[in-house]
């Protein structure tokens, strides 16, 4: 039976789902939320500035072969309150993925990988919801023990503890900011159940 934990009612106008193959005209719009993240807030998401196009295209069309191969999933997020064309892509608000790698010892593992929601409509549920469809669709597969990771200190970080992820633990000095210091990073689990 599935935890309360992933239910809970949409913010207006914000609804998720899981990405398809036929939605690579995404692309560039995730690349672009990819790249406000890393410029407008100095998100620590692979890449620093000055962001490359070319780079965050190719990231993503490794992520969308991944998800291809059955290596991992994503879920997106969208703004409905204004009405838009399907193929557009103008509604996509944010995304989140699940790293699935094949492993005969832990086949009910997964690792939560870029969340991420622009800038511009930070503040309205959207985090929350991508996390919510994220935790269903991995209980749905049967991957129950999910770890991630984030920038200690960040609101990432308190977003987690929320959702209940359990810390583990931190290591300083992790990754570089892309305001150029160097930047904690903490770890966290949590078991669906």
């Amino acid at each position: 039976m599935m935890s309360s934990d992933f239910t809970g009612a949409l913010p207006p106008a914000l609804s998720t789902r899981l990405f398809t193959e036929n939605e690579t005209h995404l692309i560039p719009y995730l690349a672009a939320i990819h790249a406000n993240c890393i410029t407008a807030d100095h998100s620590i998401v692979t890449f620093l500035p000055p962001v490359d196009q070319d780079k965050l295209l190719k990231f993503w069309k490794d992520v969308i072969a991944d998800i291809r191969e059955d290596k991992r999933f994503m879920i997106l997020l969208f703004d409905e309150s204004e009405p838009q064309p399907p193929q557009s892509g103008l509604q996509l608000m944010g995304a989140v993925t699940l790293s699935v790698p094949y492993s005969e010892t832990g086949p009910f593992r997964g690792w939560v990988e870029k969340l991420i929601v622009s800038p511009k409509f930070r503040r309205r549920g959207g985090a929350t919801a991508l996390m919510k469809a994220l935790e269903a669709e991995a209980y749905r597969r049967g991957r129950t023990l999910l770890m991630t990771d984030t920038e200690s200190g960040t609101v990432a970080e308190n977003l987690y503890r929320k959702l209940g992820y359990v810390e583990v633990g931190r290591i300083p000095n992790y990754a570089i900011s892309p305001g150029g210091g160097l930047k904690s990073e903490t770890f966290f689990y949590k078991q669906l159940s």
